[in-house]
C-alpha cells in the first residue's frame, strides 16, 4: 500500500464492483488504517448497493468516505492495483 504514502487522498473507483468478499473488504479497511497513519483521506467512488449492503453489516459505512463520482482520469493520477481481482 504505497500510494498512502505518496498521495494525500486515496480513492477506490468501486463503480465496476458488484460483489466485494472479506478478503477485499479486509483490504479496504487496512488502506483506510494506513492512509490514516500517514495524515491522509481514503474513500471509496461509486460502491454499488451490494457493496453498500456489506459495509452497513459489517459496521463500516461509516469508516469510509463515499463519493457518488470521482473527475475524470486525466484531471487525477491513477495508481493501478497489481491485482485489481482482489476487489471483484
Amino acid at each position: 500500500m504505497h500510494a498512502s504514502a505518496t498521495y494525500s487522498t486515496v480513492v477506490v473507483d468501486l463503480r465496476e464492483v458488484g460483489f466485494i468478499d472479506s478478503t477485499a473488504l479486509g483490504l479496504l479497511v487496512r488502506a483506510r488504517q494506513e492512509a490514516r497513519q500517514h495524515d491522509g483521506t481514503f474513500g471509496l467512488v461509486a460502491p454499488s448497493r451490494f457493496v453498500r449492503t456489506v459495509l452497513h453489516t459489517m459496521r463500516l459505512d461509516g469508516a469510509f468516505s463515499i463519493y457518488a463520482d470521482w473527475p475524470a482520469p486525466e484531471t487525477t493520477d491513477i495508481v493501478e492495483s497489481p491485482h485489481p481481482e482482489a476487489l471483484s
